[in-house]
């Protein structure tokens, strides 16, 4: 009964935030593209599982030690922004690569079958030093004075990564029905442009920060 209050009054920000456009959201929509729907439905279950770690990390005070570790927080942060960028680069590579129209190759699907969007979904949420600093400085404040706090953080966490999940199927599911238009060479190259650039623009504004 504890627990009920807060996770409660965490549901609507976490939702809000939830729904943020952000590298995760990239990955899911060009993942439900590219490989359509288990594969997005597999990139939403990435997301979740990358919430609930860094849940775990805030139970624990990993992500406290990490904001707190100068150095530590460098070189992740760095490799945070390696990550993005790398898969910016390689979203411009697919944007210039000549495409017929329809669905994609048949190599791309077997990379899917083996938890390709899984595991994309899971690395982009776990490296983003941001949810580190959301976890250490947000996510407490919805904790009661007297509430065990592991329980309490790891209870949110659930709550959040639940609703990501949620958005991220509905969002791969509408991605998928739109697939005919998406398809086009032209949007889909249009599509890995704007892909492209969420992913360098954070990789880059993360490096900064």
């Amino acid at each position: 009964m504890l627990l009920i209050a807060p996770v409660l009054a965490y549901t609507v920000p976490a939702a809000l935030i939830t729904m943020l456009p952000g590298p995760d959201t990239a990955m899911v929509l060009t993942t439900a593209v590219r490989a359509g729907r288990r594969a997005a439905a597999r990139a939403a279950w990435g997301v979740g599982t990358g919430l609930v770690l860094w849940g775990l990390a805030a139970a624990v005070g990993l992500a406290a030690a990490l904001r707190s570790c100068s150095v530590a927080y460098l070189t992740f942060r760095w490799t945070c922004a390696a990550y993005l960028l790398a898969l910016g680069v390689h979203a411009v590579v697919a944007s210039r690569r000549p495409r017929a129209a329809g669905p994609e190759p048949a190599r791309e699907r077997r990379v899917a079958l083996v938890g390709w969007g899984y595991r994309r979904a899971l690395l982009t949420c776990v490296l983003n030093p941001k949810l580190g600093v959301f976890f250490v400085v947000f996510l407490p404040q919805f904790i009661p004075a007297g509430a065990p706090v592991a329980a309490t953080s790891m209870a949110l966490a659930a709550t959040q990564a639940l609703e990501a999940v949620l958005w991220y199927l509905l969002l791969g599911h509408l991605a998928v029905r739109a697939t005919r238009v998406l398809a086009r060479p032209r949007v889909r190259g249009w599509l890995d442009r704007i892909t492209a650039s969420v992913f360098i623009a954070f990789g880059i504004r993360i490096a900064a920060d």
